[in-house]
């Protein structure tokens, strides 16, 4: 599944404000991309959207003893991952697209947005190319971008072996996602200056219910390997109360890459520690490039990834270059199928059958036929609730940890400003919820972070005067600074 691509922009989150005056888009790809929308039960197997009393129904069924229908979730995720990863007749560079791959990206919604364009349809919209990797926003959140840059600077290269350079990111909406955006302008700061409420609780309006958004992970590597090593998670450290915060770069196993896709099929892989040197050993945890999903960097998207960095201030070591290879290693998605958004999230596995937290091996039990090639070797975590049971304030609430190992798997105390009134232990990224943490979503810095607890979306000490974003914390990153944000009005 080598793909070749022309990019779009997506632009980091102070980026973004550099920029916001511009209305010039910023265009790199020749190829012109439909986005395309979700595809329908022949595809996936499930009703999209699903009527909200059913999937509340799977979060308060009594008849669990955690109220809570893990069965009918996971086959509802699974069906979501079937309908993001099945192909298109579309291509770029001769390379077929993934559905997900021709929605728009942040930038090119906000491009919309300040081109004051007509009232937007899903199915007219446009882009050319694809969205390009950009730093992940919540790495700056938790101060730990700077670590995480430049991974291949802390491990040695060892022949035609290359590990890592960097670890990418890109946001995207669904085309009825994005057109709500677009017509409802809420990247604009005048916008979301009026919902604000000085002494009480703004709320933008929320997205339908057939909204997604997405969030792909990739780490890249150098175009001249013939084998990648890419770090594995298999599961996380154990006992709990001595949790350590564990990014990619410092993942204790790894298998391997054959870029030529010369290993059988349907191979059984051992993984290994990084520093391993039997013959024997890497052979057997060697896996195929196929085995993920993938692309290749061209020159635009290269220079334009050395660009963030040089902005970013994380300039210097492994520059990205044309014909580097880049895997994708996570996703996070969101659907509004409910009015606090369904939540799941993918990584790759080296044995997708048996997982490992925070998957399960009931969730890979329930992977379906609708989903197909590379996207079977990925594992899931699904969290439709934030406590079981369902919106529990009890200290002896369920924990429903909901965390991708790539993403926030490095979290650390100092992530978390929000203090866990319930679970005072719970201090780590492997202890928090996705929904948790996107009720917190506001365009000031005012709230921040917290591990895996209720949020009530009156309390007045996180919210009174903040205009809450519906949970998407990517309107933070695009907003358009077209007049003064009302945090400080009264400054």
């Amino acid at each position: 599944m080598k793909r070749s691509i022309g990019v779009l922009s997506i632009v980091a989150a102070f980026i973004l404000l550099l920029v916001v005056n511009c209305s010039t888009p910023i265009v790199v790809g020749k190829t012109v991309v439909i986005p395309r929308a979700f595809p329908d039960s022949s595809v996936t197997g499930i009703r999209f959207p699903t009527d909200s009393t059913v999937i509340n129904g799977w979060t308060n069924n009594s008849a669990f003893p955690t109220y809570y229908d893990s069965v009918s979730i996971y086959k509802h995720t699974w069906g979501i991952w079937a309908g993001l990863t099945a192909p298109t007749t579309q291509s770029v560079g001769g390379d077929s697209l993934l559905i997900y791959e021709t929605w728009l990206g942040l930038n090119e919604v906000r491009q919309y947005i300040l081109d004051s364009a007509g009232p937007c349809q899903p199915g007219a919209l446009s882009k050319r190319g694809l969205a390009p990797l950009t730093r992940p926003r919540q790495f700056e959140h938790a101060g730990i971008l700077a670590r995480t840059i430049n991974l291949a600077a802390r491990q040695k290269r060892r022949g035609d072996t290359a590990v890592a350079n960097n670890l990418w990111v890109t946001v995207s909406y669904s085309p009825e996602m994005a057109c709500y955006a677009i017509n409802n302008k809420l990247f604009k700061q005048s916008v979301i200056n009026s919902y604000y409420q000085a002494k009480g609780y703004g709320q933008i309006s929320p997205f339908p219910d057939n909204s997604i958004f997405i969030k792909p992970t990739y780490l890249e590597y150098p175009a001249d390997a013939k084998i990648l090593l890419m770090p594995v998670w298999l599961n996380p450290p154990n006992p709990a109360d001595s949790l350590n915060a564990i990014g990619p770069d410092q993942f204790p196993f790894c298998v391997y890459v054959d870029v030529n896709n010369g290993q059988p099929g349907n191979k059984t892989l051992v993984p290994v520690t990084p520093g391993c040197t039997s013959k024997d050993s890497i052979a057997n945890a060697t896996c195929n490039l196929n085995d993920f999903i993938h692309f290749t960097v061209d020159s635009t998207m290269a220079a334009f990834m050395n660009q963030q960095d040089s902005i970013q201030g994380l300039s210097g070591g492994n520059k990205a270059e044309a014909g580097n290879r880049v895997l994708l290693v996570a996703m996070h998605v969101g659907t509004k199928e409910i009015s606090n958004w369904t939540w799941q999230t993918f990584f790759w596995a080296p044995a997708p059958s048996t997982p490992g937290g925070p998957s399960s091996n009931l969730a890979a039990s329930l992977l379906p036929n609708t989903v197909q090639g590379a996207a079977r070797h990925y594992a899931a975590n699904a969290a439709y609730v934030m406590t079981t049971p369902n919106n529990s304030t009890s200290p002896k609430a369920g924990s429903m940890f909901g965390y991708n190992p790539y993403l926030e798997g490095g979290f650390g105390p100092t992530t978390f400003n929000i203090p866990n009134h319930y679970q005072p232990t719970f201090v780590y990224g492997m202890q928090t919820n996705c929904m948790t943490c996107h009720s917190l979503a506001v365009p000031s810095s005012a709230t921040g972070y917290a591990t895996d607890q209720y949020i009530s979306l009156v309390d007045p000490a996180l919210f009174k005067g903040q205009v809450k974003l519906d949970f998407a914390w990517s309107i933070q990153t695009a907003l358009i600074n077209d007049t003064i944000p009302y945090w400080n009005f009264t400054k």
